[in-house]
């Protein structure tokens, strides 16, 4: 059918008031000069007339569509300089990224206050393109933010709330897009980076061009090398992307597109880090860096935990591996299809094949009196510690004197297959009623995608000295002279897949599948706007999971090891060992279904061509699998039992009113968007972290908060910004056995792990001739950092770059992230060794990189 025009647009006049408000509060939009930076977006207004592209079911404008939408472009990520994946989503309103575990992921991330029981984005989708990179982004030891790269041409788009829980699976809290370039100019750019004071190189590159008249192509990608920004004492980290696209234009209006994406990245990872406080060990006041352990720079894993050893949890046999940290490996093929037909009927489909796997491994955080090892009554693998020794390096058998020890999990998770296909399909159409009456807007789709879930996890029990740089493996004896004595760990390994209890030792090979028919209807008259969408989503799980009954202890051969232990002058040539392996008695068959639905009720008014004004209400599901295995909720054929039957799905009811507006003043344009928003959640779920072998709840949660974006241009100035205000709470908090749940004291009425009320963003940068030059301002409130009161400290970091054109089409750059070497914590408390020692997440310290650019 014939679209209607659209009018013109025309630029409003700005009061004093909102120019000041647009000047406080900025959004991601970042404008660069265009013959003074490598990547210049085109100025705009919250770039408020660009067609949404992710989770909405009609062609309009992020001014004209009823959903809360943040555009991030490659020029305010240059600016940024991220180390890590996450930072990127910390420039999004309404987005709470916990932890700094990392450039390879491994993050929690949330959004509007919605509380993460379980760890990773159980609320929101990552995409690329459209298409989800994996199912369920909580997997265990397979986030979705494990296989996404940010590249230099990517633009990400994010939408929250709203039609992003019908319009996406498992994301009522956000879907966070990777959009990108299709070759439509000729051009690229390829830059060189270099660690000042830090050991890694990375280059990137981007090109496209139109091949003819009808044809396009686009490639981009990275390749990096070095020990990172926490000095590992190796080459830790590692890996190149490489993606494409070409693209053939069908008609004016059609097109069919290939994709094409290689990854292999190995990245290290980080739980957690100490801390000294001034505060007591729940409420964390000021904190300074431990002796002997800067979090900033420090690091759980160093030249003699480059590789240890693990024991196959079905042959009992020992090898070696490399602790890798995250190394995703993904090899993907897509396409895309976008065809008009004469009678204005639109088909889209979009398909995905991806072959991913992958090992987790790392030294886990967790600390320990060293008293408390030695004491009397204290076993370890059923025998007295009388004494704790270094197990490598120049002290080797010398006895260890510090006050505390690393002792938790040294983890190795094989993610032998977490490949998937998927696509979607859709059909939409618009029907004209005359201009009193209206239009009305159809799109009609089915989503499937199938997602496997393949992993056997080895978590070792280790120890090892709690110092930043290359910690030290300990060993423990028991017995009190060398002849008689008996190795309790081996180069710090206790047990070999304890570490956790037998539940942990497991294997499981699953696959979950998701058809889900959805429909989104938009009828517009005048300058109202109504919409509403449905999704109805079928989950079909096959497989099975099997795990160990016990732990056992076993000598190692003589033939195994020998170790000197060089106080005594004494050799030693056994030692004694905890393990577990599966036991076939607890193998679960999986072989059930699951259905549940979603919904979103949106209207819009425009009340100038400038200024819109939205309301939206949605209900939408998560689903909850990999997690909830060997739990006990399956029958002996792999059907859900009545308990299993109530954890299949997290509902969030979400409720939202915003007002998006742009103007100018004089030669100054502005753009300002503000949200307020609602939501509450219930989740009955099996935790695997918590005590020993898990931990059953039943909790619910809600949030109210105030989103607020802006951008501001003038002249040769540019400032963009985002501020949240979130009140998230702990409606009631429950655990859970057999005999019923048993409600938590000193926990309702009180903000969930990992929420802040506040977050903040804000970038001014400057043009001057061949130079430019910007400043990242971003941080945080105090974080719950439990679910009991208490609070870490809020933090502001400064970011700092800068940029000169040395020559026509090259330039030179200098990026500071944390400018002023702030310690700060941005993630939950792991635990705490006593009053003066706590655990937790913390940033990076002052990371300096500089660049040469070249744009042709």
């Amino acid at each position: 059918m014939k679209q209607p025009t659209k009018r013109a647009r025309t630029r409003g006049k700005m009061s004093p008031i909102a120019l000041g408000v647009a000047l406080a509060l900025a959004a991601p939009g970042l404008v660069f000069a265009e013959d003074a930076a490598p990547a210049a977006p085109e100025k705009s207004e919250l770039n408020l007339d660009a067609i949404v592209v992710t989770a909405t079911g009609n062609q309009k404008s992020k001014l004209e569509s009823s959903i809360s939408v943040t555009d991030v472009d490659s020029a305010l990520v240059s600016a940024l300089n991220p180390q890590t994946q996450s930072e990127i989503f910390r420039l999004i309103p309404g987005m709470i990224v916990q932890g700094a575990a990392g450039p390879g992921g491994n993050q929690n991330i949330s959004v509007r206050g919605l509380p993460i029981v379980t760890g990773g984005s159980p609320f929101v989708q990552i995409q690329e393109d459209g298409l989800p990179t994996v199912l369920f982004g909580d997997m265990n030891f397979g986030n979705n933010d494990y296989w996404t790269r940010f590249d230099v041409s990517n633009r990400v788009e994010s939408v929250r709330g709203g039609s992003a829980s019908t319009l996406a699976s498992g994301a009522p809290g956000a879907v966070i897009n990777y959009v990108s370039d299709t070759g439509t100019k000729k051009g690229g750019e390829f830059t060189y980076s270099n660690g000042l004071g830090h050991d890694l190189k990375r280059a990137t590159f981007a090109v496209g061009a139109p091949l003819s008249d009808t044809w396009r192509f686009h490639a981009d990608g990275f390749f990096e090398i070095g020990k990172g920004v926490r000095d590992e004492g190796f080459q830790a980290q590692r890996g190149y992307q490489i993606k494409a696209n070409v693209t053939h234009d069908i008609d004016a209006k059609s097109y069919v597109r290939l994709y094409l994406k290689l990854l292999d990245d190995q990245s290290p990872t980080w739980t957690s880090f100490p801390f000294s406080t001034s505060g007591s060990s729940n409420q964390i006041g000021g904190v300074s860096p431990y002796p002997g352990y800067d979090a900033r720079k420090g690091s759980s894993i160093g030249v003699y935990n480059q590789s240890f050893g693990v024991m196959d949890v079905s042959t009992g046999q020992i090898s070696q591996v490399s602790s890798s940290g995250i190394h995703p490996v993904a090899h993907a093929v897509g396409s895309e299809l976008h065809y008009v037909t004469d009678g204005g009927v639109t088909l889209d489909d979009k398909f995905r094949f991806t072959q991913m796997s992958g090992t987790f491994s790392t030294q886990f955080g967790g600390y320990r009196a060293t008293s408390d090892v030695l004491k009397t009554g204290n076993l370890v693998n059923g025998l007295p510690v009388n004494a704790i020794v270094y197990g490598a390096g120049p002290n080797v058998g010398q006895s260890y004197t510090g006050q505390y020890l690393v002792n938790n999990a040294q983890i190795y998770t094989n993610m032998k297959d977490m490949g998937s296909t998927v696509n979607d399909l859709a059909l939409s159409d618009k029907w004209l009623f005359g201009e009193k009456a209206g239009a009305l807007s159809a799109r009609g789709g089915l989503f499937y995608m199938s997602q496997n879930i393949a992993q056997d996890w080895h978590p070792n029990a280790y120890y090892q000295t709690l110092e930043g740089t290359n910690p030290v493996p300990l060993d423990l004896i028991s017995g009190t002279s060398a002849a008689a004595a008996t190795l309790l760990s081996l180069n710090g390994t206790a047990g070999y897949n304890s570490n956790w209890g037998s539940c942990c030792a497991r294997m499981y090979d699953m696959k979950v599948a998701d058809t889900a028919p959805y429909i989104d209807l938009t009828y517009d008259v005048g300058s109202l706007q109504l919409d509403a969408s449905a999704r109805r989503d079928y989950i079909d799980v096959s497989g099975w999971a099997e795990n160990a009954s016990g732990i056992s202890q076993k000598s190692l051969p003589t033939n195994f090891t020998s170790y000197n232990f060089s106080a005594a002058g004494t050799t030693f040539h056994s030692a004694l060992v905890s393990y577990a392996v599966l036991d076939p008695a607890t193998l679960e068959p999986l072989n059930y279904r699951f259905q549940y639905t979603s919904y979103s009720l949106g209207a819009l008014y425009l009340l100038t061509d400038n200024t819109s004004v939205f309301v939206r209400a949605s209900r939408g599901g998560k689903a909850n699998t990999d997690r909830n295995i060997l739990s006990g909720y399956t029958n002996p054929d792999g059907g859900l039992n009545s308990s299993g039957s109530q954890k299949t799905t997290d509902i969030v009811y979400q409720q939202e009113a915003g007002v998006k507006t742009r103007g100018s003043l004089g030669a100054t344009n502005y753009g300002v968007e503000a949200t307020v928003f609602h939501n509450s959640f219930s989740q009955s779920n099996f935790d695997l972290t918590q005590g020993t072998g898990g931990q059953y709840s039943a909790s619910s949660y809600s949030s109210t908060g105030l989103e607020l974006e802006g951008s501001l241009n003038f002249a040769s100035l540019g400032l963009v910004g985002q501020l949240t205000w979130t009140h998230a709470n702990i409606d009631q908090n429950a655990t859970c056995n057999g005999a019923g749940c048993t409600l938590v004291s000193g926990t309702t009425g009180v903000a969930p792990a990992g929420t802040t009320r506040l977050t903040y963003m804000l970038a001014p940068t400057y043009t001057i001739g061949p130079f430019m030059g910007a400043l990242v301002i971003q941080g945080q409130g105090k974080m719950a950092i439990d679910n009991n009161g208490s609070t870490a400290p809020g933090f502001t970091i400064l970011d700092l770059t800068g940029r000169y054109e040395v020559a026509k089409n090259m330039f030179l750059g200098v990026s500071v992230n944390n400018l002023f070497n702030k310690l700060a914590i941005n993630g939950q408390s792991d635990n705490n060794a006593n009053g003066s020692l706590v655990t937790a997440t913390a940033l990076a310290g002052r990371v300096i990189d500089a660049s040469l650019t070249v744009r042709f």
